[in-house]
């Protein structure tokens, strides 16, 4: 069985973007992080609005080697032809699927990370930690009570703070 890992930055105010969607605040050191963890998974796994984001800023360029599959309401792939397939129908099934033989990784989407951490498919999660306060924005998580992480790796680098869990079954004692 695969592992479905994450990563994300995040400012001090906890916020993944600012309100218009834009990452101009994470420093560009940081947005290339993402693209050489792609190369130790399988494939990506998105959210609608991240997918969106990858596309307008990046022309998808960076993730175009390897199955990138959209969790989204309705299938609007722009690029037909391509690596890209979009989970409409009954997407956690797929993507528990999908986890019984790849190894994903999951890039931004605060509203699918919250669903995949509810459901405890979230195997792993690095959280880097942007010195900036961003004012108003994309919150990072939804409701997640009752989620337990071991603290697996933590390191800092210009400023910024990567700290990298692991689900853990059950908090200890």
């Amino acid at each position: 069985m695969g592992q479905i890992k994450s990563f994300i930055a995040l400012s001090l105010d906890g916020f993944i973007a600012s309100v218009d969607g834009e990452l101009d605040w994470i420093p560009q050191s940081v947005r290339a992080i993402p693209k050489s963890l792609f190369e130790n998974a399988s494939c990506l796994l998105v959210g609608a609005n991240t997918y969106n984001y990858l596309f307008e800023h990046l022309d998808g360029q960076v993730y175009k080697t390897k199955p990138i599959y959209v969790v989204s309401h309705s299938d609007y792939n722009i690029l037909p032809n391509s690596n890209i397939s979009f989970l409409t129908e009954k997407p956690l099934d797929a993507i528990r699927r999908l986890k019984q033989h790849h190894e994903i990784l999951v890039i931004g989407s605060a509203k699918l990370l919250t669903e995949l951490i509810q459901l405890e498919l979230l195997d792993e999660i690095t959280i880097c930690h942007i010195p900036v306060f961003v004012g108003k924005g994309i919150g990072f998580i939804g409701e997640t009570f009752g989620s337990y992480w071991q603290l697996v790796k933590c390191q800092s680098n210009k400023g910024a703070i990567f700290a990298t869990y692991n689900y853990k079954k059950k908090q200890d004692d």
